[in-house]
């Protein structure tokens, strides 16, 4: 599999994913400060899940900037992230609009967990066709916990209290940041 084109192919969808949710975004019924806040789950979710599309894209970027074999393996689990990819604005969409339902709650999470599980299988794809390169710091195994857990708890508030549910996600968009900012940078490929 040629990288360039499996990395231009990722980039269109993680572009037309990331369209997609703004596309969601409606301006307020009103012209008041109220009328924006009754909006503010849509804003939220919107914002916490551009969050993640964008820290995994760098991540991505990262992972197969530093690669040199892209195998067959490599490629389907990439397909499979994608897949799951697309599935984010639409959860993001109905998380937005029923910020206090339990089930969009439970999907969106449950949406995050397949995408999360989805680059992870990707991720050590890559390593073990590429021994040698190092891991980066959010592909470790305390790291890789405490976003999995995350994602569970989130699904178990989610049963008893939806928006704290949404505050979780939000919890791990942000701690997600924080580990892009504690990447080392790769040099890049030309």
């Amino acid at each position: 599999m040629n990288k360039g084109r499996l990395e231009a192919f990722t980039d269109a969808v993680i572009a037309i994913a990331a369209t997609i949710m703004v596309l969601e975004l409606r301006p307020p019924k009103s012209v008041s400060l109220r009328g924006l806040a009754a909006d503010w789950p849509i804003m939220v979710a919107y914002v916490f899940s551009f969050t993640m599309i964008y820290v995994v894209w760098y991540s991505h970027h990262n992972l197969f900037n530093k690669a040199k074999i892209i195998s067959t393996r490599t490629y389907l689990f990439n397909g499979l992230w994608l897949f799951s990819l697309t599935l984010v604005p639409a959860s993001t969409a109905w998380v937005g609009q029923h910020a206090d339902k339990t089930l969009p709650e439970v999907v969106y999470l449950g949406v995050l967990l397949l995408w999360s599980l989805a680059f992870q299988l990707m991720d050590e794809s890559v390593i073990q066709d590429n021994p040698g390169i190092s891991r980066d710091v959010s592909n470790n195994v305390a790291a890789r916990l405490w976003l999995y857990g995350g994602y569970l708890g989130g699904i178990l508030v989610a049963l008893v209290w939806p928006i704290g549910a949404l505050l979780i996600v939000g919890g791990i968009s942000f701690g997600l940041t924080g580990q892009l900012l504690r990447t080392k940078p790769t040099p890049v490929n030309k």
